[in-house]
Parts: C-alpha cells; structure tokens; sequence
C-alpha cells in the first residue's frame, strides 16, 4: 500500500476518527499490536488549532512516558476569589503546563513509528452501516473526494462533536457543557513560576478563569464558563479581564496575544455505554473527562491506549461484538470511574456558587497542606483526604455540606 496516496481502498483492521491525544494513543496501542491502522483527521495539521489550556500533572506525564521537553513544570498555584485568596507552594512541581502543539505531534510520530497510517484533511462524515451492522465511514478525502474507508473496527475520539457515537445512537450530544476562549500572549511581567486559578462572578460565572505561564515569557489566560447553567459569553469576559481583575493588571502590563484559542468541554460526566458493535467511543467523545476543572488531556491518552489495547484483543478474538468491546467500558469504569463522577458531582455544586461561597471556599482550601490540595484539584478522592478535609474544617458538617460531604464519601466507600 502507498502510504502517502490520498486513496486508501485497502480493509484495515482498525479506523480511528480523530488525531488528539485519545485518537494518537489509541492508534500507537493498536499498531504495536501489529494491525492495520488508519487514523482520519478533519483538520490539515496535528495539533492545530488549539482547543485546551494544558495545564495537568507532571506524575501523569512521567506515567505516560511523555518527555521532558514537552510540559513547563510550575511550583507555586494560587487561588483567587472576589474578596479572598490563597497559595500553595510546592518544592518539587506537582503541575505543568503543555506545549499542546508538540505533545499532539509528539503522539502523532510514535503512531507513525509504530505502522500506523494518518490522514489529515479527511474529514469523517459518518459511520457506513451494512445490515444495521458498522462497517467502516465515509466522508471526504485531502481532495476533498467522497470516499468511503472500511475496517473491522472503529474507535471514535472526535471530541465534543462524537461524531461516530452520536450518530450510532450510544448519546444524544452533550447539552451541558464548558466554553472557553484563550489568548496566548508575550507577558514579559508574568511571573512564569506560578499559575492561577481564579473564580467569582466578575471574571467567569458559573466557571472559573486560568493564567498558565509555559515558559520563554508566554502565558495563556482563559476563561470557561459551562452552559446552560450561566447564559454568557466567555470571549466578552477574556477581552476585558484585565479591567475585571485590576490586581492582576501589573502581571499583564505590556502583554499581548499571539495566538487565540477556543474549545468546548462535555461537562455530563461519562456516557452512560461507551461500546457498542464495532464500536469504542474514547477521550472526551465519550466524557472521559474530569468535569471538576475541565481537565481532559491526560485521561485521553490513559483512554487512548487502554482503548487500543482492548481493540487490538478483540480483532485477534475475531469478536468485536459490544460484549466483548465491553472490556473496554469495565476496565476504564474501574481505574478511573469514581473519581470522575466524584469530579462530577463536585462540578454540579460549585458551578452555582455565589461570590460569598466562593470566598468561604477559599478559606476552607487554605486551611489544607500543599499535598492535600493537589490531590483534591486532581480529583484523587479518598477516604483519608475527606477525613482530613472534614478534620481541617469542622464547618462541612454544619446542615448546609454535611448531605454533600456524606454523597462523596459514600461515592468513595462503595468503590473501596
């Protein structure tokens, strides 16, 4: 086969839609497992545009084998509401922020080394079902040709839009959601040691904002908000942050932008199935998210390649049967499922907090040791850090949090 044709009539064993970090992951897993794979990619470049802040956890990228290079570590977070705020220090960085474009393109090469194949500007239009059975997916080639590709499988990481799993009916689309909009400025008076995080309504109602230094004088400043629960627009409150926030305003004095980003975020917690026949939904098209800070990189190429190892099994198996796909749903349920709906649950609540509610969270937050934040902003829920949340602030179990904190422990014991 031609690798650099634009026509690929040869049967692969796997299709995957979608060149982020779920679709890459997955397609490295599956190629390693020596099957034949072809990754569609409705945009002409890996990696652009950019819809993500990047901010995650260095454990996570040392875990995933990520390089160095690749993330910017940050040793100081601070937390900033209307009439409070507060920090927490790290010697060795816990958090970073990525260089999104060169992880994407990173991923994409080890796919490559592996025997996978990539075609960008090939948008998937949807699935190609033969006697209500999923056969492949049509759409356009880099000739803006129609065409049709077929396999023996298909993993669906087209993001928000879940292109393949909407259409085979496993979701209706996401309803709720998170919106941002970023600029990527040359702040020369940012300091790059530190990250903020920053909430109340002047700045991000039902949301939060984010400053993310990624070294060499850059900083990407955004703002999310998640619809339908407030009805605004996070471009209006990213173009006038500054005057929202004039504490900030000595950091971004002489700042300016070079590159503009926007994104959405399913903020529903995980589908309901993520298989059917033929089919594995992974990464955020299957709200494999966490909705607490609407962190998804990280989990996508965890989704990634446990998707494409469970593929790679079931082609050998000559089953790929929603049952036995459904490997993929127990595996993925197991490691990950509690503290995403924990991550949940927590989202629900907070997104309607008052100003007044978020300056008292604030005061609770500062009240933890540098350690027990990180592990709650990641959504590693455990007994022992509820304990010793509760311990720190006797207030959550006042009438008002002590049904709430009860929700999440229970959460937490049945899954222990």
């Amino acid at each position: 086969m031609n690798t650099l044709s634009p026509h690929i009539a040869d049967h692969q064993d796997v299709i995957i839609v979608g060149a982020g970090p779920a679709g890459l992951s997955a397609a490295e897993s599956c190629a390693k497992a020596g099957l034949r794979v072809l990754v569609l990619e409705r945009q002409k470049e890996i990696g652009y545009p950019i819809h993500t802040s990047g901010g995650t956890w260095i454990a996570d990228m040392k875990a995933l084998n990520i390089p160095q290079e690749l993330y910017f570590p940050i040793p100081r977070i601070t937390f900033l509401s209307p009439n409070n705020a507060c920090e927490f220090f790290y010697d060795t960085p816990v958090s970073c922020v990525l260089d999104i474009r060169g992880l994407y393109q990173y991923l994409a090469a080890q796919a490559i080394k592996a025997g996978a194949v990539i075609r960008t500007a090939s948008p998937v239009e949807g699935p190609i079902l033969e006697n209500d059975k999923l056969v492949g997916v049509k759409g356009k080639n880099a000739l803006n040709e129609p065409q049709e590709w077929r396999a023996n499988l298909v993993i669906d990481c087209t993001g928000f839009s879940s292109t393949i799993a909407s259409r085979m009916g496993l979701h209706g689309g996401y309803h709720r959601y998170g919106y941002g909009a970023e600029w990527d400025l040359v702040a020369p008076n940012f300091p790059q040691n530190e990250l903020y995080l920053i909430m109340g309504s002047q700045v991000a109602p039902s949301g939060y904002a984010w400053a993310f230094p990624h070294g060499s004088g850059r900083v990407r400043l955004g703002v999310g908000i998640i619809r339908p629960d407030a009805d605004e627009d996070a471009r209006k409150y990213l173009m006038t942050f500054v005057e929202r926030l004039p504490q900030l305003s000595a950091v971004f004095a002489g700042a300016s932008p070079l590159e503009y980003h926007t994104g959405l975020f399913p903020s529903e917690g995980m589908m309901e199935h993520f298989v059917a026949d033929g089919l594995i939904t992974a990464g955020d098209s299957a709200g494999q998210g966490s909705t607490l800070v609407g962190e998804g990189i990280r989990f996508a190429i965890y989704a990634g390649k446990m998707a494409g190892n469970v593929a790679a099994s079931a082609i050998r198996s000559n089953d790929t049967s929603a049952k036995r796909l459904g490997e993929f749903d127990k595996q993925w349920r197991a490691q990950f499922g509690r503290n995403l709906d924990i991550a949940y649950i927590i989202n629900k609540r907070i997104a309607a907090y008052t100003d007044t509610q978020w300056d008292d969270s604030l005061g609770l937050l500062a009240k933890l040791s540098p350690a027990e934040a990180a592990e709650a902003i990641r959504g590693d829920f455990s007994v022992k850090l509820v304990t010793g949340i509760v311990r720190k602030n006797p207030s959550l179990l006042t009438k008002g949090a002590k049904a709430f904190v009860r929700t999440i422990s229970q959460r937490i014991i049945a899954k222990d």
